[in-house]
């Protein structure tokens, strides 16, 4: 593996680590402020997914199973982007439409998910859905912006030209 895919790697799947992690701390956030067990999200997400019954607090099968999912999507996503970040350094035009791509990308899988959440499930409200998707998005965004400053100067220059 050559060290400019290695780079490119490591960039995605800390990015979508880092989205994934935001999402989870804004959700355990969330169910503290509600007065509820900080993981009741992922349990009932995860009950979801699993068709198991919602009555079995503690179980963590449920938890387990949307976390792993949700993990799983997250540094698919992040490396994704890494990969279109990566291919921007040498493109500048595709550059210019990274940010929408990955805004794209990452949030319509939680959306559409989220979609399902609300309106079937009646698990969290909207506002819930779009705060997660904006700090995860924002999270994998700001990191792959820091990794590549030198693509983001390049980008504003090439803009205000």
């Amino acid at each position: 593996m050559t060290e400019a895919r290695r780079r490119m790697l490591r960039e995605g799947l800390t990015a979508g680590l880092l989205g994934y992690a935001t999402v989870v701390a804004l959700f355990a956030l969330l169910n503290l402020a509600a007065g509820e067990w900080v993981l009741r999200t992922p349990f009932v997400l995860g009950s979801a997914l699993l068709g198991s019954a919602l009555d079995q607090p503690g179980a963590f099968g449920p938890i387990l199973a949307y976390n792993g999912l949700h993990l799983l999507v997250s540094l698919a996503l992040g490396t994704a982007a890494a990969a279109l970040a990566a291919r921007a350094e040498v493109d500048h035009d595709l550059g210019s439409g990274l940010v929408f791509i990955v805004l794209v990308m990452g949030g319509w899988v939680p959306l559409t998910f989220g979609a399902v959440t609300v309106e079937y499930l009646h698990v969290l409200a909207w506002p819930e859905v779009v705060a997660g998707c904006a700090l995860g998005g924002m999270a994998t965004l700001g990191y792959l912006a820091l990794a590549h400053r030198t693509l983001v100067r390049a980008l504003f220059r090439e803009a205000a030209a």
